[in-house]
């Protein structure tokens, strides 16, 4: 984790360049360098991220360890320099630094960095020398014989072989695609060792690549499909290209490469593959959905997908009991098992494996069931090996977010606003030039997926980003493991429990029963390391106080499970806090929240929804992004009007607010709040006006309505142009006022819930809606929809639930181009009977692109 400690420690390091942290221009000076020196490690450790050297290895681990006291020496300065007088006195008085002491241990550090800087130069020095040299390559291991029988892809097989034989003459690629363990070789092999296709195809190699490929070695698998002499072994690479060519030319062959891992290898051999229209086609086999997208562009590659409850258990009891029955006691379990695999073929033999060779013992089979991951990772050591693999072969720049997925519990559907926040907060990620690093995080969240490490959940129900993602339970067993063994966190459940006690950076309680710390051992200065505090259970019987929030230069802390009594003042100390989330009731926001000035996101839960009351002292909070509590009240701050000497009373980088009582949507409000992209509105005693001022970056909008709406409320509200997506909820508005979104320029999502609108008829008005995509009305009392195509033409999504009153859908609705699917659910029958006719109408037209699905009753009508 030597990357992400150096990332951190440059965040920290521009911190205090930039006036946060400590203000004397001496010892800023001494940053500089300090700075040039970290960016040149950083450097050196992506370039070496895969090496295998022990020098290398132990080099990475002297500069993690370096970045963390640079890191520590650095934040305890902050903290000092940020806490008030009172605080510093009463709080950590024994871990005060003195300036004197300050200067020593930064001029330490530095000397310390320049011996690494040094072992660094003589190792890239060696690695020059080195280039020429004969280097330590995986061989290409010769193609595997034989079929084995594949539970559950049948239809996979027959959809490879229709692609390898259909009558197209031109050289075919098909790229087969999915996370380790999903059985891509295995169906490769099925299909390359086929009858059918051994006649089909002249000429039939395989070859398995490894991150450390060698041209050579490629070439002479593939020329040990032909007459391959000794002599010919003799020549160098450019005659061996010729031989393979040559060899080729004018065949129909069939070349597999299993487990492509980057596209330099493509770019290295595609040339010595002929196009001769013959029919011939290229396999190839690979983890990363950007490698096959790159060599295959023109085509679909094969997503190789998880087994469902039925195959899964089908294979785990071939894989058991063979030709045999399971018994009848051990059936439910064993399903329990099975499911438990969340359908990875090679998690379901392995497991399946391991239990044929042991007792078939109900008590046995269910402690199994409940601790699959970690029985698989402490049986089966080559199972986890064949993931470690995916991690190991990284760059160095997503290691730390690969292993902090490790952090949530299993099977946890992870929001990816929740992710993205905290991989922001705890500053391993690498700023780009021109990007926030919220943009960042979400391009390194898009190579983990593409990279099949990380799994979709739900997307946008129109731009098609992802909501939630989920991990697999192997994956998210060796995050755990492989974060405990290179010191970037510990997570501790009933089913990790660390050898030894060791109190890293990051800590993580997945269930308080699992860990209980002894009174005596936690001191504040052994936990003044702690940097991150997750605690994801549900009981804080075995928890302290003192624990989680003494820690003092503690980043992270997210406990929502808890549920607190009230505010707790211990927060208000940790000044370098930048990520917040916790239950509390009968909350209080003192006005000494402004000492935590580095604070980025603000989560408070309250289950009794009481309103919060902000002090104005919030606005003095300068790196605010996300404020997001159950119901909260500004407006006493927001009324306040803005002096030219207040200026900098204005949260310039807040972009989400949530549950904000009735806001005040008065020009000097919003001139407080001018960058917000997500808001949500609770609206209850109509203080509103009429303003010029727009809020110009809004883009999500959503309102709770306590009491009617008005006019002059939705006109103020809906004078943002770049809104994108609202969603209202109670406010029984006349629909005559949904011209008032209708005239927004760039909405694409209006979701109505629960009386949104109310009234007996709708009669939209044509030219408005213009890129409205997604429209949901749930439960209305409309009876008369007077819509037609003119009126939603770019519309793809319509979801009715709960219109018990509506007739019907109008059906020139069918004859909206873009109109992909309609939703139906607990509706009245003649809008069912109206949404069967409308589609029967479109497939004697000729469209065969409409849905339409009828939830209430499970019916799915569909092309």
């Amino acid at each position: 984790m030597a990357h992400a400690a150096v990332v951190s420690l440059l965040h920290t390091v521009e911190q205090i360049r930039h006036g946060d942290g400590v203000s004397d221009p001496y010892q800023n000076q001494l940053l500089v360098p300090l700075f040039e020196k970290l960016s040149s490690l950083l450097n050196f450790l992506e370039e070496s991220f895969q090496s295998s050297r022990e020098e290398v290895k132990s080099l990475e681990r002297k500069i993690r360890d370096a970045a963390y006291r640079a890191e520590d020496v650095l934040e305890f300065r902050i903290s000092d320099h940020l806490l008030p007088k009172p605080q510093k006195l009463f709080y950590f008085s024994s871990n005060k630094l003195s300036a004197k002491k300050y200067r020593l241990d930064l001029q330490k550090i530095i000397a310390e960095i320049d011996t690494i800087v040094e072992e660094v130069k003589e190792i890239e020095d060696v690695r020059g020398e080195q280039i020429l040299q004969p280097r330590n390559f995986f061989p290409s291991r010769p193609a595997p014989s034989g079929q084995t029988n594949m539970v559950g892809f049948a239809q996979d097989l027959m959809q490879i072989k229709e692609r390898l034989c259909d009558e197209r003459r031109k050289l075919q690629i098909i790229p087969i695609v999915g996370m380790g363990g999903m059985g891509k070789t295995t169906l490769t092999m099925n299909v390359f060792n086929d009858s059918l296709i051994r006649y089909r195809f002249d000429i039939r190699a395989w070859v398995t690549l490894s991150r450390q490929y060698r041209m050579r070695d490629i070439l002479l698998t593939l020329l040990d499909e032909f007459a391959l002499t000794d002599l010919i072994r003799k020549e160098d690479n450019d005659l061996l290209k010729e031989q393979v060519f040559k060899n080729l030319k004018g065949k129909r062959y069939l070349i597999v490469l299993d487990d492509v891992q980057s596209i330099e290898v493509w770019n290295d051999i595609k040339m010595i593959f002929p196009d001769d229209k013959t029919g011939s086609r290229i396999i190839l086999t690979s983890r990363l959905k950007d490698v096959a997208d790159y060599i295959n562009s023109s085509n679909d590659h094969h997503q190789m997908r998880f087994l469902n409850e039925e195959e899964s258990w089908n294979l785990f009891v071939e894989k058991v009991f063979g030709k045999e029955e399971c018994p009848l006691d051990l059936v439910d379990v064993g399903k329990k098992i099975a499911k438990n695999c969340q359908g990875l073929p090679l998690l379901i033999v392995v497991t399946g494996g391991l239990l044929s060779k042991v007792n078939k013992e109900n008590g046995f089979w269910e402690y199994v069931a409940e601790n699959l991951s970690s029985f698989v990772a402490e049986e089966d050591a080559q199972c986890l090996e064949i993931f470690s693999l995916s991690y190991k072969h990284l760059p160095a720049h997503l290691k730390a977010c690969f292993l902090y997925m490790g952090v949530f519990p299993e099977n946890y559907e992870i929001p990816v606003s929740r992710l993205i926040k905290l991989w922001v907060a705890e500053e391993f990620l690498k700023p780009r030039e021109s990007k926030h690093l919220e943009e960042v995080a979400q391009e390194y969240l898009g190579d983990l997926i593409d990279r099949n490490l990380i799994l979709v959940r739900q997307k946008g129900s129109i731009n098609g980003k992802v909501k939630t993602c989920i991990m697999h339970g192997l994956l998210r067993e060796l995050c755990v493991r492989m974060a405990y063994e290179e010191e970037f966190f510990c997570v501790r459940s009933r089913n990790f429990v660390p050898e030894k006690e060791i109190l890293l950076r990051r800590q993580c309680i997945h269930d308080a029963a699992s860990y209980s710390p002894n009174e005596e051992d936690m001191t504040i200065q052994s936990m003044s390391v702690v940097r991150s505090f997750i605690y994801s259970g549900w009981d804080d019987t075995h928890l302290h106080s003192y624990y989680y929030f003494g820690c003092r230069l503690l980043r992270v802390l997210d406990m929502i499970g808890v549920e607190l009594t009230k505010f707790p003042d211990e927060i208000l100390r940790l000044v370098n806090l930048r990520y917040i989330a916790i239950t509390c009731r009968d909350l209080v926001i003192p006005p000494s929240i402004a000492f935590l000035k580095n604070l980025q996101t603000l989560v408070v839960e309250d289950p009794w929804k009481i309103t919060i009351y902000m002090p104005k002292e919030i606005f003095n909070m300068p790196q605010l992004r996300h404020l997001k509590l159950s119901r909260v009240s500004l407006f006493r701050c927001l009324s306040l009007p803005l002096t030219d000497s207040d200026k900098t009373f204005v949260l310039e980088n807040l972009e989400t607010l949530s549950n904000v009582e009735d806001l005040g949507m008065s020009k000097d409000s919003l001139e407080k709040i001018p960058n917000v992209k997500k808001l949500g509105i609770i609206y209850g005693h109509g203080r509103w006006s009429v303003f010029d001022v727009h809020l110009q970056k809004l883009e999500t909008l959503k309102i709770f309505f306590e009491t009617q709406s008005n006019s002059i409320f939705l006109r103020s509200i809906t004078s943002s142009p770049g809104l994108k997506k609202i969603t209202l909820e109670n406010g029984r508005i006349d629909w005559e006022n949904m011209t008032i979104f209708g005239k927004l320029p760039n909405l694409e999502v209006l979701k109505l819930r629960e009386f949104a609108f109310s009234g007996p008829e709708w009669v939209p008005t044509e030219g408005e809606f213009l890129k409205l995509k997604f429209l949901l009305i749930w439960e209305t009392d409309l009876e008369q929809w007077g819509a037609d195509s003119t009126h939603f033409p770019r519309l793809e999504h319509l979801i009715l639930q709960k219109c018990s009153e509506l007739v019907e859908i109008p059906s020139d609705i069918g004859e909206i181009q873009t109109l992909k699917i309609i939703e139906i659910d607990n509706s009245s029958p003649s809008v069912v009977k109206s949404a069967k006719d409308m589609l029967e109408e479109q497939r004697d037209q000729g469209n065969e692109v409409l849905e339409v699905l009828f939830h209430q009753t499970k019916e799915r009508l569909h092309p």
